[in-house]
């Protein structure tokens, strides 16, 4: 992992994977409690729905870090969407556990 230091390129892209990182690590936790929450097909299509959400992302930031190609920002741009995609993913998600918890009694916590 690289160091955090916002003053270079490459410092840049150290704070951004930690960004990731951490993101990536609630992101995960939000998908295990939605997980836990589902059953039948609607388990298994959240499991494929996760899945191609993880190869839009990856796509997306490449996309949008391509406009930098050949350049020292490319994966700046790129590391920094992958940590703006997965704060979108996780609202996303955060709806989809309000939808799944109304109505009941006992609901479990949101990370």
């Amino acid at each position: 992992m690289l160091a955090c230091d916002p003053t270079t390129t490459v410092g840049m892209e150290g704070c951004g994977e930690h960004k990731v990182l951490s993101a990536d690590k609630l992101l995960n936790a939000d998908v295990n409690v939605v997980f836990n929450l589902t059953s039948g097909t609607g388990r298994q299509d959240l499991v494929v729905a996760q899945t191609k959400w993880l190869a839009y992302r990856n796509a997306d930031c490449q996309s949008q870090s391509d406009v930098y190609s050949g350049g020292t920002e490319q994966p700046v741009v790129y590391i920094y969407c992958l940590a703006a995609d997965d704060s979108a993913r996780r609202q996303d998600l955060k709806g989809f556990f309000n939808d799944l918890t109304q109505g009941l009694v006992k609901v479990p916590k949101f990370p």
